[in-house]
């Protein structure tokens, strides 16, 4: 568990969605071994297969 979720479960009350959020967020990244480049890597890999389009702010832009 990470310091940010053991500091708020040590609160007796708040913001219980907050803390839902930080337990997931906490999950994922555990899920990839704390390496962002993993987790991206694999967010990418999922979107080539979704069949969605996706924004790519990399492309050309419009002149103001």
């Amino acid at each position: 568990m990470s310091k940010t979720t053991d500091i708020q479960s040590k609160k007796p009350s708040g913001d219980m969605v907050l803390q839902e959020i930080w337990h997931i967020k906490d999950t994922l990244s555990a899920s990839y071994g704390h390496d962002v480049d993993r987790l991206f890597a694999e967010a990418r890999e999922r979107q080539k297969h979704s069949g969605h389009p996706v924004v790519n702010l990399q492309t050309k832009r419009r002149k103001a």
